[in-house]
């Protein structure tokens, strides 16, 4: 059995090798991570606590949107119980493993408001760069089941696809998008506002279909399955703010 998690965990990193686009290798990261029933996922670099942009450093997102969105509304990150371990640990851990009696109330609300959002159990893997700050691969869902066996191999995994990322971001080849323009921002903008698509037609002096149109052309410029994962992602792109 071990020799079979073994082999499946070498078949995936040479998938992920073989990948040629960001999306091409987070597919497959994300495959190999279902068997473990870990459907949701984060990879970043961590930069400081206080930075206000710290998105900016996120290399594959497979939160739900919603939450991502909730997330950078509340300001979560400088709160965020799993950041503040991995800064200080290089080994992987459990959620389940931080202190819950030492967090203090802001930390709590992190974790308690990713479990309504379908991430109620999860692991981090630190990972420590020389000559630059730490980064994590965190993920996540309502039930996992990853023995103790399984960790060295996630644990690989998780560095392998960091590292792949990394590359593809360093040598320019990450996934880009092509800008919004300034109407579709501003149109964005509303909706992160909470507008619905009627009120921003009568803001904007516009028929419903022709923000409709608008939200299509975002949502394909920015590769997003709904408008909050279209308003996450502009936001992490700077495109917009809220």
């Amino acid at each position: 059995m071990e020799n079979d998690s073994i082999g499946e965990l070498f078949a995936a990193i040479s998938r992920i090798d073989t990948g040629r686009s960001a999306d091409a290798i987070l597919q497959e990261f994300r495959s190999a991570m279902a068997r473990y029933g870990l459907r949701h996922f984060l990879i970043t670099g961590l930069p400081v606590p206080h930075d206000t942009a710290w998105q900016r450093e996120i290399l594959g997102d497979g939160w739900p949107p919603e939450w991502s969105l909730r997330y950078l509304k509340e300001d979560h990150f400088p709160h965020d119980p799993c950041v503040a371990q991995c800064r200080h640990s290089p080994q992987p851990f459990r959620w389940n493993d931080l202190p819950a009696g030492r967090m203090l109330a802001r930390a709590k609300l992190v974790m308690d408001e990713a479990a309504e959002f379908g991430m109620r159990e999860g692991i981090c893997v630190p990972i420590h760069v020389p000559l630059a700050g730490p980064g994590v691969v965190t993920a996540a869902s309502d039930r996992i089941d990853v023995p103790a066996s399984a960790l060295p191999l996630i644990e690989t995994l998780c560095v392998h696809t960091f590292r792949r990322l990394s590359g593809l971001e360093a040598s320019g080849q990450g996934s880009g998008a092509a800008p919004l323009t300034a109407r579709e921002r501003e149109l964005l903008q509303w909706s992160a506002e909470g507008k619905s698509n009627e009120d921003i037609a009568c803001i904007l002096g516009l028929t419903r279909n022709t923000v409709e149109s608008h939200h299509r052309n975002i949502r394909g410029k920015l590769d997003a399955i709904n408008v909050s994962h279209a308003i996450v992602k502009a936001l992490r792109r700077q495109e917009i703010q809220i």
